[in-house]
């Protein structure tokens, strides 16, 4: 891989490319011309962009002619439609592999017209990802000498590497969700049932990252609507923001290896009943904060894919109620029979994408726990329909 952001890489970088000798490698490959646009091109560019993927990422890219695996010259590849092109070779990656891989495509101008193309992979902590096209079945990893297909005992490793990950990051939220409901929170917080989100990197369980979290600025606590102040400070695990008053009603702490914990109390149990789930602040809750957390990742430079992991501690025998107008309408809600309520990792393969549809059936498990079908507050399509700030 080219050591530099693929954004700012330049011809004069690839110039230097050929200058220092730098020879292909584990996760770098050079390819004088684009793949051919049929059966056989496109499988050979799936099997290229995979064992990336599979191993420890990297660049591939076309334009550069090689001998021995040293660059030699750069004479480009000649794109007409350089938006269509790349949006072409984005469509088989997308369609040809599963599970889907994390990838950026940069197309380079040269001066003599031409252009060079970096497809640069992330490595996966979520795989292996299988070439599909044209019903293959086949894996695909790398060495220093390029890539090979996986045998049996490579697929259990790669495998066993992945669920080793997922552990992990399962293990470590069963362990932080034991001690809250046990009262061990990261700083004293007021009495009451509590909503938790952990939002985790897979590469925060994979490897030893550890990021800059004090350099982390406008994140705040987790509220249903802004209330109060907050401030934060550095403590044993990270950063930690907290919420004001004495005691305080909620917290964030961001971990030094990119794991979010934020913590509320209060949005659980604020009606004027206090056996009733106020549900859309509560929702509301989640669907404000869950971005303002992405964006807290993105900043530290954490790659997805993310886990969002939702829990509600202390509910035992409350029940969601439907706020509209500060009028309570609980008929027919059952109350929720266990303290703890652990609901299903959500997985954010793309930052971009909208969270809205895919934290709608999380909730719904809540919904379903009080012997409701679904949120009322989510259209058909899985968007928020409650109120907007």
């Amino acid at each position: 891989m080219i050591p530099k952001p693929l954004d700012q890489i330049t011809e004069v970088d690839l110039n230097n490319l050929i200058e220092a000798r730098v020879a292909e490698r584990k996760t770098l490959e050079y390819k004088v011309e684009l793949p051919q646009p049929n059966a056989a091109g496109k499988k050979e560019f799936l099997a290229d962009i995979s064992s990336f993927a599979n191993t420890a990422g990297g660049d591939l890219i076309f334009g550069i002619a090689e001998a021995a695996g040293l660059p030699t010259a750069i004479p480009g590849v000649e794109l007409g439609d350089v938006d269509g092109e790349i949006l072409r070779w984005e469509g088989v990656i997308r369609a040809g592999l599963a599970p889907r891989v994390r990838q950026t495509t940069r197309v380079i101008p040269l001066s003599n017209g031409r252009s060079v193309l970096i497809f640069r992979l992330e490595r996966s902590w979520y795989g292996p990802h299988r070439v599909i096209f044209e019903n293959g079945a086949r894996f695909y990893g790398r060495t220093t000498n390029g890539k090979y297909e996986l045998d049996v005992t490579d697929l259990r490793n790669a495998f066993l590497l992945s669920n080793s990950v997922m552990e992990k990051v399962r293990e470590f939220r069963s362990e932080r969700i034991i001690a809250l409901a046990n009262g061990q929170t990261l700083t004293p917080l007021a009495a009451g049932a509590k909503l938790v989100m952990h939002v985790m990197a897979l590469e925060s369980f994979a490897a030893q990252q550890q990021y800059d979290v004090f350099a982390i600025e406008g994140l705040r606590p987790m509220y249903a609507t802004r209330l109060g102040g907050w401030g934060d400070r550095i403590n044993f695990e990270g950063k930690i923001i907290i919420a004001s008053g004495e005691p305080p009603s909620a917290y964030t702490q961001i971990f030094r290896s990119g794991v979010i914990e934020a913590v509320r109390v209060g949005v659980l149990n604020g009606s004027r009943d206090y056996n009733v789930i106020p549900s859309l602040a509560y929702e509301e809750a989640l669907v404000r904060y869950l971005p303002e957390c992405l964006n807290a990742l993105q900043a530290l430079g954490c790659q997805p894919p993310v886990l969002v992991g939702i829990s509600l501690l202390g509910v035992r025998g409350l029940r969601l109620a439907v706020d509209v107008n500060m009028e309570i309408n609980i008929g027919g809600v059952r109350p929720i029979d266990r303290d703890v309520l652990m609901l299903p990792e959500m997985l954010i393969e793309d930052l971009s994408t909208p969270i809205e549809p895919l934290l709608k059936p999380i909730l719904d498990l809540v919904w379903n726990a009080c012997g409701i079908p679904s949120s009322p507050h989510f259209d058909e399509a899985g968007y928020w329909t409650g109120r907007r700030w």
